[in-house]
């Protein structure tokens, strides 16, 4: 598990290798990296909000009303959560079973349905996360990569 130096409420959990692999297919021209940082970049800033009991909901609520001064992220790629099939297909389910530390789950894995659309087209890469703020005051980022599956991708 890795700390993002520019994020310091944010740790990466997740296995480099996938986001790699967006850089060697050349998804959306790079425009995924770009959006990524934006994306991680957001998040920090309601992190810090949340930890203070100033966010005002949940990461998709601070997209929508984005304080004066903060980053903006599209309200539109910010999604809550999975899907009720996903949840009920059981690989599907077990693809977002992500790495936490043993703080926040005893089995040391979460799910992370919350994601953000950080690219299009065919790869439509995504980075899950995990808001643990009213927890243990940190975000984990479980997986930034190629669209998991689901009944699109099949």
């Amino acid at each position: 598990m890795a700390r993002l130096g520019e994020f310091p409420l944010l740790t990466f959990t997740g296995d480099q290798k996938a986001a790699l692999a967006l850089d060697e297919l050349r998804c959306a021209g790079g425009g995924w990296a770009r959006l990524t940082w934006d994306g991680l970049t957001a998040l920090q800033e309601y992190a810090e909000a949340a930890v203070r009991g100033q966010a005002g909901g949940d990461f998709k609520q601070w997209c929508e009303r984005t304080p004066v001064g903060c980053h903006r992220f599209p309200p539109r790629k910010a999604v809550r959560g999975e899907s009720r099939t996903v949840h009920s297909h059981a690989k599907w389910k077990r693809e977002r079973m992500l790495p936490v530390p043993e703080c926040v789950d005893a089995s040391r894995r979460a799910f992370m349905g919350a994601h953000l659309r950080i690219g299009g087209g065919r790869t439509a890469p995504r980075l899950h996360y995990l808001d643990d703020c009213s927890g243990s005051g940190r975000i984990y980022v479980g997986y930034i990569g190629l669209h998991l599956t689901n009944t699109k991708t099949n």
